[in-house]
């Protein structure tokens, strides 16, 4: 993920608007989100929850959250809304990356087949993880996945719903079929100030998060090693967690200070 791709947008007349929102001031969009959410089942709308499949999908669709053709992660109405008042704010949230261990070897040894049956199902497992703890899937990375953890869902709790579910996805996807088939996962949490908001134009616009706080998770998400959760010594404070467990220090790009990362492993994960 390259820095100029990852720079937030500048002179945003709507940033105040977008901030009330994502911030839970405006309360109309965590009580859609709530509705929804008692609706089966997944994958939904990145803004309102509105569920893309199973009993869900015709009441959604009846009621114009049908999924978007334009971008599916969102749902008609939310895309509609969003090309209407484009924009964003800066405001801190928690950043999720999980990713598959040595995925080149495995599509190397297996078919593609069944390369794309356990990637779908590392997929269906970590996002099930990330939705019950309130977090919102970005995208899905050809073998990896980026969630966001923001205030208009969690309150003031993104960071300790991310690193719960961090913990959740290592439980999780140390499934009995993945690991035969050497799926292994490493995770990184960060938090911090990020642009969220709307991304692209037209019909291709997008709802994402930008800037160092994503860089910084991704860093994390690819340095952890298989079936290890790296949360950064921020979010872990933000989280107000004091468990003394092991910790090192990285080299991040851009910064001339080393990152202090608290380590988690899936049998602690387990435990917890």
């Amino acid at each position: 993920m390259s820095e100029e791709r990852t720079r937030p947008p500048e002179g945003d007349g709507n940033a105040e608007m977008w901030r009330t929102i994502l911030t839970g001031q405006d309360p109309s969009l965590p009580a859609l989100r709530r509705r929804f959410s008692r609706i089966p089942s997944d994958p939904r709308c990145k803004m309102c929850a509105a569920p893309f499949r199973g009993p869900g999908r015709l009441v959604t669709r009846l009621m114009m959250h049908g999924q978007s053709s334009s971008n599916p992660m969102l749902c008609n109405l939310c895309f509609g809304n969003l090309r209407k008042g484009p924009g964003g704010a800066e405001i801190e949230i928690s950043v999720l990356f999980a990713d598959i261990r040595g995925s080149t070897g495995i599509a190397e040894r297996t078919s593609a087949g069944e390369f794309r049956r356990l990637v779908q199902q590392f997929y269906l497992l970590a996002a099930k993880a990330i939705h019950e703890h309130d977090g919102i899937v970005d995208k899905f990375l050809g073998d990896g996945i980026m969630a966001l953890f923001i205030p208009v869902v969690t309150d003031d709790l993104h960071a300790i719903r991310a690193i719960e579910a961090g913990e959740a996805v290592l439980r999780d996807v140390a499934e009995r079929q993945l690991v035969a088939g050497g799926v292994r996962v490493g995770v990184g949490v960060h938090t911090g100030q990020a642009f969220v908001g709307t991304v692209g134009s037209d019909d291709r616009l997008d709802f994402t998060a930008l800037g160092d706080t994503v860089n910084v998770a991704a860093r994390l998400g690819s340095d952890a090693g298989a079936e290890e959760l790296f949360v950064s010594g921020v979010a872990w404070a933000a989280a107000g967690r004091t468990d003394v467990l092991e910790r090192r220090h990285l080299s991040v790009k851009g910064s001339a200070e080393p990152l202090e990362v608290v380590v988690l492993r899936e049998a602690a994960a387990a435990v917890a």
